[in-house]
């Protein structure tokens, strides 16, 4: 086995990694869970990648520190249009905290509404399962704005395809303020989240980014800042990220709470076991909106504010 293992984990999956599997507790705690159940999993299948892991936690009496020695997990996953099978190589991770995880992953390019079903399998015969199916691709587009609506700055960018679901969408703005009675430029990144705000059109869902309620919501940011003053707020690009997933990608409690999700059960699609197993990419985009929205929305424009 290796002791550092590919790099083969999404960000989709943080919050997973966070669950009662994975604290790195010094002492051993009682857990709540099902122990007939023989493993917890994490991971997904990336199309747009060809190296792909899943995180495989065994579940016992207790829980306390993992150790590097390998466990006894056999884990395949099955193309179920085709029947190939696959055997998944284990891999150790050590965290910061001397914790250790194990990553099974393989090496394959998987492609839109291809079907898999992971197996996780103890020597005994106990086994967890998940079945994924592949997301096609999506492609994103910046339209052309109206702008001579004095009452918005609205930016519209299409997804092109039939993406299964959009779990998450991140609409990231890179600006630039000032210090607070100082000259020296301070670039910032503030995140706005846009899960939910499609609507369906013909040939994909179109987003419509909203540069004034954005503006304020910056605005409030930069305004709690002790550091950075609000009397110039530089709008310097947008950068769309798209999270899309298969279709049991949706979560119970309408929205992707990690201190609700990761308590374990919450949400999973694993049989006889815990956790998720499923399909996911990104698709991003970066652009930068006219001038007339961009003074609209509230943000500065040098010679025209």
């Amino acid at each position: 086995m290796s002791r550092h293992g590919p790099h083969i984990l999404s960000a989709l999956l943080v919050w997973a990694c966070l669950a009662a599997f994975g604290t790195g507790c010094t002492e051993s705690v009682d857990t709540r869970l099902r122990l007939d159940r023989p493993f917890a999993i994490y991971g997904l299948i990336n199309p747009r990648a060809d190296t792909h892991g899943v995180r495989v936690f065994e579940i016992k009496s207790t829980i306390k520190l993992i150790e590097p020695n390998p466990i006894d997990a056999l884990v395949t996953s099955t193309l179920l249009q085709t029947g190939e099978q696959l055997v998944w190589r284990d891999s150790v991770i050590q965290l910061s905290d001397g914790d250790y995880r194990h990553v099974y992953w393989a090496v394959f390019k998987a492609t839109g509404d291809e079907t898999y079903r992971l197996e996780v399998m103890r020597s005994d015969g106990e086994t967890s399962t998940a079945v994924t199916t592949i997301p096609g691709e999506v492609s994103l587009e910046v339209l052309e704005p109206d702008t001579l609506k004095p009452a918005e700055a609205l930016m519209p960018i299409f997804v092109h395809g039939n993406p299964p679901t959009m779990p998450r969408i991140d609409v990231e703005y890179v600006v630039v303020g000032f210090a607070e009675g100082g000259s020296d430029p301070i670039f910032k990144s503030v995140l706005i989240n846009y899960a939910g705000r499609p609507t369906q059109s013909d040939g994909g869902f179109l987003i419509e980014v909203d540069l004034i309620a954005d503006y304020l919501a910056i605005f409030e940011e930069f305004d709690h800042d002790n550091v950075v003053t609000t009397d110039i707020i530089d709008l310097r690009e947008i950068n769309m990220r798209v999270h899309v997933a298969d279709a049991n990608w949706v979560s119970p409690v309408g929205v992707f709470d990690q201190d609700i999700l990761v308590e374990p059960g919450t949400f999973s699609n694993v049989e006889n076991g815990f956790g998720y197993f499923g399909a996911a990419y990104v698709d991003s985009i970066t652009f930068r909106p006219p001038l007339t929205l961009i003074k609209r929305a509230g943000f500065y424009v040098i010679g025209k504010n």
